[in-house]
C-alpha cells in the first residue's frame, strides 16, 4: 500500500521532471548554436556620425525605417549623448540624458528592445 507521503514524492519528483521537460523544450535546448542567427550589429564604428541600416544588424534591427545614422557627442557633463538621425531628418535620443530631453525618444519608431543599436552608438564615441 502506497502511503501519502510516498504519493506526494511521487508527484513531486514527477512534477520536477515534467518543469525540466518543458525548460529543454522552451529553450530550444536541444538544438545548436549553429542553427540560431547571428545577434546584433557584427562591427565597430568607424566614423562619428556612422551610417547603418537594417542589413547590418540583422534580425535585431527593430526600427521602422531601413537606415539612418548614429552620433555621439559629449554631454556638457561628459557622458555620450547618444541620438540617431531618420532618413527624413528626424533626430532620436537613444539615451536619456539633459541634452536629449527635447528629442522625441528612439522606442517611437522601434518594435522591439533597441539594445543592439544602444550598445552599437557607444562605439561611435569611439570612432
Amino acid at each position: 500500500m502506497i502511503t501519502t507521503r510516498e504519493a506526494v514524492r511521487g508527484y513531486g519528483l514527477a512534477g520536477t521532471a515534467l518543469v525540466l521537460a518543458l525548460c529543454l523544450v522552451g529553450c530550444n535546448g536541444v538544438m545548436h548554436p549553429e542553427e540560431f542567427p547571428h545577434t546584433g550589429s557584427s562591427h565597430s564604428a568607424t566614423s562619428n556620425p556612422q551610417l547603418i541600416t537594417a542589413d547590418d544588424f540583422g534580425h535585431s534591427w527593430v526600427l521602422d525605417v531601413d537606415h539612418g545614422s548614429v552620433s555621439c557627442e559629449e554631454s556638457s557633463t561628459g557622458e555620450p549623448t547618444l541620438r540617431f538621425t531618420a532618413p527624413d531628418g528626424t533626430v532620436y535620443a537613444i539615451n536619456s540624458v539633459d541634452e536629449n530631453a527635447d528629442l522625441p525618444p528612439i522606442e517611437d519608431i522601434a518594435d522591439g528592445s533597441i539594445g543592439a543599436l544602444r550598445t552599437f552608438a557607444f562605439t561611435v564615441c569611439d570612432a
